[in-house]
């Protein structure tokens, strides 16, 4: 751990010359004590290759390790059990993780959801859709975003509501949490067993620099991403790149071609970037994810606690159909008011979800 990230701390080596020379030499401790005339053999410059054999920052090393001991901050890197898996598919992921809480970064499944700091209504109303009916079929899904306002904090908001863990991604310090205004909502993000992570050692000066890598560890820890809200231009079609270049799933929401903040989802869908976000489904049939028997078991009980008309209604929809007001209406064989009342309560109750079309489907 001390030379891996006193590796990380020599000035110029970012991600991709780090895990190359772990390629090389098969350790951080090899790289640190190769000497110049090795290190500028395995492609290094001679600048570089001085700043290594100087072995200057193993002595920072050890101040952030004390620092990490104290304050109860994980150090994960890379070749430990720990260190997140998914980071094994992104050439330029970490090497060095640096995590406030206990999440274990290899277990459920991992979604990461951004979008527009300057979100819409709409847009803040449907991310919580998205994360309610991810949650509702996957209860053990993690959902991932960078903490900043608009469709950022909207994700893990929903994921606290619908109780899912959330890990919040950092530009700087994993204890200097910007905006300083979402504190508060880091602290719920631990209290309820998520994590606040980065790449970056304490002292770090956050500049714009650090929110474009910073989208890298976004798009790297998960399966897939899904883009709500955007402008032609922004940080979350950056995210929506590098998840690409990963061959990792993307997916974006459609919006109305009248919308600015639906220019950058729309154009990621017409250039065969994306697929369109419709459903909880889509996500799972992409990833090959078959349903968990705690989700079975969560509507078991939801079921169990609904009136007998609500049941009856309920279990009338047949599976994988997706029916409009009108439609139900016809099942139920009840006026149009009627369906929409039952309707709302049904998806009150986490039974029903709407796709962008507003037809509705169980989940």
């Amino acid at each position: 751990m001390r030379y891996c990230i006193a590796l990380s701390l020599v000035p110029g080596v970012g991600s991709k010359h780090m895990r190359r020379l772990l390629a090389v030499f098969g350790s951080a401790e090899e790289v640190m004590g190769a000497g110049v005339d090795r290190l500028m053999a395995a492609g290094v410059s001679l600048r570089m290759a001085q700043e290594i054999a100087g072995g200057a920052t193993v002595a920072r090393a050890m101040s952030v390790i004390d620092l990490c001991r104290s304050t109860g901050v994980r150090v994960l890197t890379v070749g430990m059990a720990e260190f997140p898996r998914a980071f094994a598919e992104c050439p330029d992921a970490p090497c060095v993780l640096y995590v406030r809480g206990g999440i274990d970064f290899n277990a459920g499944k991992w979604i990461s959801v951004v979008g527009t700091r300057n979100a819409t209504q709409n847009g803040v109303s449907v991310t919580g859709r998205v994360v309610r009916d991810i949650a509702m079929l996957y209860p053990e899904t993690v959902i991932v975003s960078g903490l900043a306002f608009g469709i950022d904090k909207a994700a893990h908001s929903a994921a606290l509501q619908y109780r899912v863990r959330t890990v919040a991604v950092m530009a700087g310090w994993v204890d200097d949490i910007v905006p300083r205004t979402h504190y508060y909502l880091a602290r719920q993000i631990l209290d309820a067993g998520g994590a606040i992570v980065s790449d970056m050692p304490p002292g770090t000066v956050i500049d714009r620099g650090n929110f474009l890598s910073r989208n890298r560890l976004v798009a790297g820890l998960s399966e897939a991403t899904i883009v709500v809200e955007s402008a032609a231009r922004g940080g979350s079609l950056v995210t929506a790149d590098i998840a690409v270049s990963y061959n990792k799933e993307l997916f974006a929401l459609p919006g109305a071609i009248s919308e600015p903040m639906s220019e950058g989802t729309n154009m990621l869908i017409r250039s065969n970037k994306a697929i369109m976000y419709q459903s909880a489904e889509d996500v799972a049939l992409a990833l090959g994810w078959e349903r968990s028997s705690p989700a079975a078991g969560v509507v078991d009980g939801r079921l169990e606690q609904l009136s007998p008309r609500l049941r009856q209604a309920y279990e009338a929809i047949p599976d994988g159909v997706r029916l409009d007001a009108e439609g139900l209406a016809d099942l139920w064989e009840v006026r149009i008011w009627e369906a929409s009342s039952l309707v709302g309560q049904l998806r009150a109750k986490g039974l029903l979800a709407a796709d962008p079309y507003k037809c509705y489907y169980k989940i």
